[in-house]
């Protein structure tokens, strides 16, 4: 035994009972290997191997999770799949863990806490798992670019339905003790941990023999492949994770064991090693974690009262997230019915969410405890922050502003929830434009994470921390960005949405245009958008901005006749599509003034001019000082406005396709507009083949 205790690294200590059953626990010393997941999986799995020689005489093996998890965890498996031999070493991990998975000693492992991701993955390589009512099993991986390996996803596959399976690895959901025992994912549920290792003992003293040899008959094959193309019909397959996961998946009930894990191993080799998959990881795991850092935010003085101002469907939103987050909001309108409205929208979301079982009634009764309507503006009196949601118009703001303003606390902070009017403009009808900063939260609020915190030239850090501290409490994800005309993420979005319209002009079918949005990676296609967001509200949004160019200009008047015909967008029935308001279908309008293009069509050209026209304006709003970093551009971009999250954001667009490539792209599509010119700037980095990032970090400022 003293051969085993003695491992390089010795991170496992073993003990034995009078039944020669061993219980593996992780050592102290684990923790200098966090974030070398791999070591210490090898390191365990050795642990196991060797307990499993006949001489050892082991009657069971109990373990448990065998390491922690830190924040550089996806960063050392990126890293250490570009080292030579990477997949060999997993390869030979996945081969220790069929001959522990068919050991014929009994081997049960036990979880006593949430887990995720790879952690999970030593779980499911013995015969018997056991929970505690602290069990949560997580798995995130699919959704951040990768997909769940070292035998989660071939193993899982062999314990659970496929629309389980899925729902575990591909749509990450959350499996407490409960469902995990009811799916079968684990095999029985005790109270605590010191439970949990008398029924591991018991059950290997009840099968000393490890027996499993389950097949699947074929017609529950045939099911399952029906169920798994079903689902893929759902799954968004850019994502190179999810694409892996789902062949696995898939070809794996066709398989050994063995060729099963040799294909997962492959197929994670590749994923690890795939830059759109570290673009995603980057933008979506590491840049989100780092905004909701509390750095920058004041913890030890928490917002405790919130004014907001329009009960409108954003303003609505608004106090329900504050509400949600036991925060007392006052939520006032120009009458009390209006704002009694306003309060309902909570009512209706909790019911929702009630019915679904993600909400207790007595946490409905606590949220609506704490929305106060009113039509009284001195009820704002002493707030922490006032938000002001009303109508997209500069002097409704400028009057609401002035009006509310004085009733808050004398270090509170005023913030406009705009989409496109200059903040140091606003802030001019403040008495004190330091304390008044933008918060563009997005809709419909209770759904959208993003929240883009716009600061003005007067803006003071004191007021940007505050306005920091109640994204954080809300639990939404801050950006930071710096005074602009439509700020960032709204300007990209323009700039998308006045792209579709010029190839309509230029008689590009508008089906193939929406069909090749689709197919690029935007979950709906511009003109959908469009009817979506009303053409007179677009129209409104382009009249405040100060100035158009010519490619503004004959979007403007083209949506301008449009609306003149009564095709204003979705709520009218027409818009760029006829709506049926029996049916709830929509037709595309080819509209028959427009010269179609006859010819074939260039859909790969469709397809870079959206992805590009936003991804060249980032530039511009990193170039211009809008955006700091990079980062913060590919969060917005994705979390706000809906760029493809396969491409990591509109920044990391660029350096998946190259800077040369995407610049040269560029200058061939300045025929069609001024959203086409290149900044000087960007020029200069294309000379020198400039990337954004390296890996997973920063490169800008250039040098």
């Amino acid at each position: 035994m003293d051969s085993i205790n003695s491992q390089k690294n010795n991170l496992f200590s073993l003990t034995f009972d009078e039944n020669r059953i061993v219980n593996i626990c992780a050592h102290k010393a684990i923790t200098k290997y966090a974030s070398a997941p791999l070591i210490i999986l090898e390191e365990f799995a050795a642990t196991v191997i060797a307990l499993l020689e006949p001489s050892r005489k082991i009657a069971g093996i109990i373990y448990q999770c065998p390491f922690p998890w830190t924040a550089d965890f996806y960063q050392s498996l990126f890293k250490a799949a570009r080292e030579k031999g990477f997949e060999s070493r997993l390869q030979t991990l996945l081969d220790w863990s069929i001959a522990i998975h068919q050991a014929k000693i009994p081997i049960v492992a036990v979880v006593d806490q949430p887990i995720n991701s790879i952690q999970i993955a030593p779980l499911l390589w013995g015969h018997y798992i056991i929970g505690t009512e602290n069990t949560v099993l997580h798995i995130q991986d699919c959704s951040f670019g990768i997909f769940p390996g070292l035998g989660i996803t071939v193993y899982g596959s062999r314990r659970l339905t496929v629309n389980d399976i899925a729902s575990l690895l591909i749509k990450g959901v959350p499996f407490d003790s409960e469902k995990a025992l009811t799916t079968g994912l684990i095999n029985q549920v005790a109270t605590d941990m010191k439970e949990a290792l008398i029924r591991a003992a018991d059950w290997i003293l009840s099968h000393p023999q490890n027996n499993d040899s389950k097949t699947e008959p074929e017609e529950a094959k045939q099911a399952t492949l029906e169920e798994l193309d079903s689902f893929k019909k759902k799954a968004n397959s850019m994502f190179p994770g999810i694409s892996c996961c789902l062949e696995l998946l898939d070809a794996s009930k066709n398989l050994s064991l063995e060729k099963a894990l040799q294909l997962e191993a492959q197929n994670y080799t590749a994923v690890l090693k795939n830059p759109l998959a570290l673009a995603i990881m980057r933008t979506m795991y590491y840049g989100v974690k780092t905004a909701q850092q509390p750095q920058g935010t004041d913890t030890s003085n928490p917002i405790q009262k919130v004014g907001v101002i329009g009960a409108g469907m954003m303003g609505s939103g608004i106090a329900y997230e504050v509400a949600k987050a036991g925060i007392s909001v006052y939520l006032k309108d120009t009458s009390l019915e209006l704002a009694q409205k306003g309060r309902q929208y909570t009512e209706k979301c909790c019911n929702k969410l009630i019915s679904l079982g993600k909400m207790t009634d007595s946490k409905k009764q606590t949220m609506l405890s704490l929305i106060r309507a009113t039509d009284n503006v001195r009820d704002l009196h002493n707030a922490d922050i006032i938000i002001e949601a009303v109508f997209e118009q500069e002097q409704l703001k400028a009057e609401v502003i002035k009006e509310s303003e004085p009733f808050m606390k004398p270090s509170g902070i005023f913030a406009s929830n705009t989409t496109s009017l200059p903040i140091s403009g606003l802030s001019a009808n403040s008495i004190h434009p330091e304390n008044f900063i933008g918060m563009h939260f997005f809709s419909p609020v209770d759904r959208m994470a993003l929240v883009e915190i716009i600061v003005g030239r007067q803006t003071s850090n004191a007021t940007l921390t505050r306005a920091k501290t109640l994204a954080l409490q809300l639990k939404k994800i801050p950006i930071v960005v710096h005074d602009s005309p439509a700020f960032f993420t709204s300007r990209i979005f323009f700039n998308y949405l006045l792209e579709a319209v010029t190839m309509i002009l230029e008689g590009i079918p508008a089906a193939q245009i929406e069909k090749e949005a689709i197919n690029a990676g935007f979950a709906i296609g511009p003109l959908a958008v469009l009817d979506e967001i009303s053409l007179p509200l677009m129209l409104h949004v382009y009249d405040q901005l100060p100035q158009l160019s010519e490619s503004q200009h004959r979007c403007y008047n083209y949506l301008k006749k449009l609306i003149e015909q009564n095709r204003a967008g979705r709520k009218s029935g027409k818009g760029f599509y006829d709506y049926d308001r029996d049916t709830g279908k929509k037709q595309i309008l080819e509209d028959e003034s427009l010269v179609i293009t006859t010819g074939p069509i260039n859909t790969v050209l469709i397809r870079k001019r959206l992805l590009h026209v936003m991804a060249l304006d980032s530039y511009r709003c990193l170039d211009e000082g809008v955006l700091d970093q990079p980062i913060d551009g590919d969060i917005g971009s994705v979390m706000g406005v809906g760029y493809p999250a396969h491409t990591g954001g509109a920044i990391a667009h660029i350096d998946h396709v190259g800077i040369q490539e995407f610049v040269q792209d560029c200058l061939t599509f300045r025929d069609y507009g001024q959203q086409w010119q290149l900044p000087a700037s960007l020029l200069v980095l294309a000379e020198k083949e400039y990337t954004f990032y390296k890996d997973f970090k920063s490169n800008w400022p250039a040098s």
